[in-house]
């Protein structure tokens, strides 16, 4: 990444960080969702994240042309809010198709999700708060 798109992500990654622009909230909105997919599973980011937050995850990844991962998020989410508490066999098994989808939705995990920052950063700069 360049200085530029490294600066803009660390910026993301600031949960006290205002994100007056479109660009930085989407990305600060996705990394939210990513990162806690990739440490606990598709599942626990839908279940662990506000209905807001899931919300401005789900337009973060489509602002970055991430719809697969976007649809994957949606469609837990709302599968998971109709679990029964008790079914823990059906929460297994929405465990492993929600982590299917997310990694088949992006193959390269965390290079997958910077190449489509770097490249919105790059069409569309003034989305970005200035450095």
């Amino acid at each position: 990444m360049s200085v530029a798109a490294d600066e803009v992500w660390n910026r993301a990654c600031d949960p006290f960080a205002p994100f007056p622009r479109p660009g930085d909230a989407a990305l600060a909105a996705l990394l939210l969702c990513h990162g806690m997919a990739v440490n606990g599973g598709l599942l626990h980011a839908c279940d662990g994240l506000e209905p807001d937050q899931g919300a401005d995850a789900v337009a973060g990844y489509r602002l970055f042309g991430l719809d697969a991962a976007a649809d994957a998020v949606e469609d837990v989410a709302r599968q998971a809010a109709g679990l029964d508490p008790d079914d823990l066999a059906a929460a297994e098994r929405l465990e492993a198709e929600a982590d299917r989808r997310y990694g088949a939705a992006l193959p390269d995990g965390d290079e997958t999700v910077a190449r489509a920052f770097q490249e919105h950063l790059h069409r569309h700069p003034t989305a970005y708060a200035p450095l």
